[in-house]
């Protein structure tokens, strides 16, 4: 009974990690999107941001989407977006997850 016990734990702990790399994974897209959007000649931070909580809200919500914050910054040579959020502990004492990830571009100059 015991190891069946630790055998499911175990399980948990596997698929909470699988959650947290496509957590991680769809965060990362939508950054890499947003700087795709904002370093277009004429666009900026606010395309970015729009790009990125597009990308966010098709494919987080929960207590992830909830503890995610994210946003961009441009400057006349790149752009850069940044998140940070939580993948909550499924199981009582269980660590939570955190990730902080950035995502840069090189800005197209403008005619």
């Amino acid at each position: 009974m015991l190891a069946a016990a630790l055998a499911m734990l175990m399980v948990v702990g596997l698929v909470q990690l699988i959650a947290y790399q496509y957590a991680r994974g769809a965060v990362m897209a939508a950054l890499e999107r947003g700087v795709r959007a904002g370093s277009i000649a004429g666009t900026g931070a606010e395309e970015c941001d729009a790009a990125v909580a597009d990308s966010l809200n098709d494919v987080l919500g929960g207590q992830v989407g909830e503890s995610l914050s994210y946003g961009c910054h441009a400057d006349r040579e790149a752009i850069a977006a940044w998140a940070t959020g939580t993948v909550p502990a499924w199981t009582v004492g269980g660590p939570h997850m955190m990730f902080d990830l950035e995502a840069t571009a090189q800005r197209e100059l403008e005619p």
